[in-house]
């Protein structure tokens, strides 16, 4: 039961600690690796907006931490020709120096890992799709210690997949994706063209594109808009006692490339959430803190932000038998 804060520099270690993280999260890119590959990234954020420095800052991040988990992302959906074993011998230098675990997706790299010995120090994407209760029993036979579990699951779909002997991870607060993430076979690096989807489409009435392109503009952190220096954006806080009766580890908070007050905010109000949680809070009394802090109301109410509708879609059918 711990809140996963995401890192991209040494310096914000301490500050998130205090707002309360349990463990990070970050991406480090090997040296030389732009001139090799170009523009394939070695995880799914840019190296300059989004990764840690250099090795060295990496260092120093982990003596920051003093003992909590640093865990770092691999987790590119997939790489060109001679970057798996760059990166598996990367991977493992980064587990020498100190990292508690890799996030990988790919599976060239996950089992050039795993043949290595190395895992159960990995961590499988939430790009690698792990969606159903066979495919979680398969990664937990191949000696994996965590599953991500991708943004797009209902909690009912959560519930169906945990099982023993293996941690699960879910998405918690900030970034959604318009389509589902492991399926996507485009980068970033070649810009944000989903975001550009269904527009011009005279098919498509006015009314229906005014809907969707909101609908894209929450997932995108509300253009980046803040309610009382509270982030806006996807949210899953009033969902935290389901997920903890499920048996979920770890909640993260998404968002290496963003500003430290941003992160701060993010990991202060999950930390409030998660504490309400463990006191024994439900759902009604979590949103409300949560509006209390954050404002925006309305975009509670009308589940906007939502990570997990269902959890309000249940409660109203069951209001509405009595």
């Amino acid at each position: 039961m711990k809140i996963l804060a995401p890192l991209r520099h040494s310096d914000e270690v301490v500050p998130l600690l205090e707002a309360g993280a349990d463990e990070f999260f970050c991406g480090l890119t090997p040296p030389d690796w732009q001139a090799r590959f170009g523009q394939a990234w070695a995880n799914r954020r840019a190296p300059q907006s989004a990764g840690v420095p250099d090795s060295a800052d990496f260092e120093q991040i982990v003596a920051c931490a003093e003992g909590r988990p640093v865990y770092v992302a691999l987790n590119a959906p997939g790489y060109p020709s001679g970057a798996v074993e760059i990166l598996a011998s990367f991977g493992a230098d980064l587990l020498s120096g100190g990292a508690a675990g890799l996030i990988v997706a790919d599976t060239d790299l996950l089992l050039a890992l795993v043949e290595a010995g190395h895992g159960s120090y990995l961590h499988l994407s939430s790009l690698a799709t792990c969606s159903n209760n066979e495919a979680a029993k398969f990664y937990r036979d191949l000696g994996i210690r965590r599953i991500i579990l991708p943004r797009h699951l209902t909690l009912n779909e959560i519930e169906s997949i945990v099982i023993p002997d293996l941690e699960f991870e879910t998405f918690l607060l900030n970034d959604g994706c318009v389509f589902e993430e492991g399926l996507c076979a485009t980068t970033h690096a070649a810009g944000s063209f989903c975001t550009m989807d269904g527009e011009g489409d005279e098919a498509v009435s006015p009314e229906t594109r005014e809907r969707y392109a909101f609908w894209k503009w929450t997932l995108n952190h509300c253009g980046c808009r803040t309610g009382n220096d509270y982030p806006m954006g996807p949210c899953g806080l009033c969902a935290i006692p389901r997920l903890l009766r499920a048996g979920i580890a770890s909640f993260k908070v998404v968002g290496r490339e963003a500003s430290l007050p941003r992160k701060e905010a993010s990991v202060r109000i999950a930390a409030l959430a998660l504490r309400l949680a463990r006191e024994g809070a439900g759902p009604e009394e979590i949103r409300q803190a949560v509006i209390d802090l954050r404002g925006s109301p309305q975009m509670c109410a009308e589940r906007h932000l939502c990570y997990y509708p269902d959890l309000w879609e249940q409660k109203e059918s069951l209001c509405s038998r009595g």
